[in-house]
């Protein structure tokens, strides 16, 4: 009985685990390195990071703006609130004025 039931068992857990590990990949869009545009249209930055809370709820994204060819950028801190995701891209109402006031992150 010992060596029907493990294989069963073994079984069992393989097909479960399969099964919670499928995901519907036709609406998933990856956030690195997606863009930020402000509020003309204009590309004012990109995504380098998503920061969670300590509870693992999404907050804030890092974003790399200024600069030019990855010279003089940095990597600032905006709210998840202060943004829109649409397409693939995400947005913002906040002017390149109000971006050089957030907080950098230094990782």
């Amino acid at each position: 009985m010992r060596h029907i039931t493990l294989p069963a068992l073994s079984l069992i857990l393989m097909t479960g685990a399969a099964a919670a590990q499928s995901v519907d990949t036709s609406n998933l869009y990856s956030v690195d390195d997606a863009d930020l545009m402000g509020p003309n249209g204009n590309k004012i930055g990109e995504v380098e990071e998503i920061l969670v809370d300590v509870t693992g709820i999404p907050v804030a994204a890092v974003v790399e703006a200024g600069g030019f060819l990855d010279i003089g950028d940095k990597d600032i801190i905006v709210s998840l609130e202060d943004m829109t995701f649409d397409s693939g891209n995400f947005s913002t109402l906040l002017t390149e004025e109000e971006l050089k006031e957030l907080p950098e992150w230094d990782d």
